[in-house]
């Protein structure tokens, strides 16, 4: 029989939310856990993009931290990012002249492992190479067995494990709901030709039987990413196959076609799921709090959520740190982290939401869009330095 581990904290989960809360944890000198199923470096599916809150999270981890992922070598930056809403017209968002950058490409193998080598060697005890098998609350803590047969008892959990999440499911019973996810496919190309100067993040609105939406960003390797998605249950309502669409979109597209005549794919292609559900379903309660995306906190519109999840990370720390100065891990005692999330991302989370909802009627939006143009780039800055570095 196992000798059941103890520990105050455990973490399930080393993304970028399980790895930042983990990095604050430990500068707070929480001693605690963080597991993972797989071993890293380990690839993860994804668009490859950070903007916004990645920064602002590095930031409050350490200065070190930030300028160590300013020098690497595999992450490469830019000061623009093109939003295409037809042939025709774009919006244009630029970084200012006295800063870097506006967004940020690194493939999340490498982005991960980054973060991961960064981890505590004095707090953090790492478990990488199995999942949970069973997760349960008890009298004095939450019980939590891997599929190695490691047995774990820990007075609070943190459940960092993305959009499907053992810890939303089986503690906070949050289920899931397709039209607050989005749907993606990503595939990697090389030799891509005639890419925006500058490193410019391309971003496409297409509009079909529904509305998505077509990335190409720019890697450090001379690959790029392409991806394509939209609202999930959009997806299954129009029977949109997204392979499908993207193959058309890199053959016929006039602004895009060209770009990929003499391109290879190099990678297979690759799905996953970004959940917006925040302020509809449970983020905490008794023993346990949800970051990143098992909190449902991905920009509904722009999609990009590494950053709020790394940032919730951050905020989930600090309300675990005054869980254990209270002794007190109750879903009351919780409440106060609802907030804190709520005041640093309500606002913009729920205005993505309502960005979302008017993109979807095409001839209003691109109005909308055409006499808002100047105000709504010249805002950019504003929000930037609000919620960046």
């Amino acid at each position: 029989m196992n000798k059941i581990e103890k520990t105050a904290v455990c973490i399930i989960g080393a993304g970028p939310s399980g790895t930042a809360t983990s990095i604050e944890l430990s500068k707070l000198k929480i001693p605690h856990y963080i597991i993972d199923k797989a071993t890293f470096p380990r690839d993860k599916t994804c668009g490859d993009g950070l903007i916004l809150y990645a920064y602002k999270a590095m930031k409050l981890l350490g200065d070190d931290l930030f300028a160590s992922f300013l020098k690497h070598p595999k992450f490469i930056h830019s000061k623009k990012i093109s939003l295409h809403l037809n042939n025709r017209s774009k919006l244009e968002f630029k970084e200012s002249d006295d800063r870097d950058m506006i967004i940020s490409y690194a493939k999340r193998i490498d982005f991960d492992q980054f973060l991961v080598s960064h981890l505590s060697d004095t707090y953090a005890s790492q478990h990488f190479g199995s999942g949970v098998k069973e997760i349960k609350e008890v009298s004095d803590g939450v019980f939590i067995k891997l599929k190695n047969g490691k047995e774990i008892l820990s007075k609070f959990v943190v459940g960092a494990d993305g959009a499907k999440s053992i810890v939303a499911n089986k503690l906070a019973h949050n289920k899931t709901d397709k039209k607050y996810a989005s749907t993606f496919v990503s595939v990697y190309f090389k030799d891509v030709k005639d890419l925006p100067i500058g490193n410019t993040a391309e971003v496409r609105m297409i509009y079909k039987k529904m509305l998505l939406f077509f990335y190409v960003f720019p890697l450090s390797d001379g690959q790029v990413n392409i991806s394509l998605g939209g609202r999930a249950d959009h997806i299954k309502k129009y029977g949109i196959n997204l392979v499908d669409e993207i193959q058309y979109i890199l053959k016929t597209h006039k602004k895009v076609k060209t770009k990929f005549n003499h391109a290879t794919k190099v990678s297979n292609w690759r799905g996953w799921s970004i959940p917006f559900h925040f302020g509809n379903n449970k983020t905490s309660g008794n023993r346990f709090l949800l970051v990143g995306d098992a909190a449902g906190l991905a920009n509904a519109f722009y999609k990009e959520g590494i950053g709020t999840g790394m940032m919730s990370g951050i905020i989930a720390a600090k309300s675990i740190k005054r869980c254990f100065t209270n002794d007190d891990f109750s879903e009351l005692s919780l409440k106060k982290y609802d907030e804190d999330l709520k005041k640093e991302f309500g606002r913009l989370l729920k205005f993505s939401h309502y960005a979302l909802r008017v993109a979807k009627f095409k001839g209003f939006f691109l109005t909308m869009a055409y006499l808002l143009k100047k105000k709504v780039e010249s805002k950019t800055y504003k929000i930037i330095e609000k919620r960046s570095y």
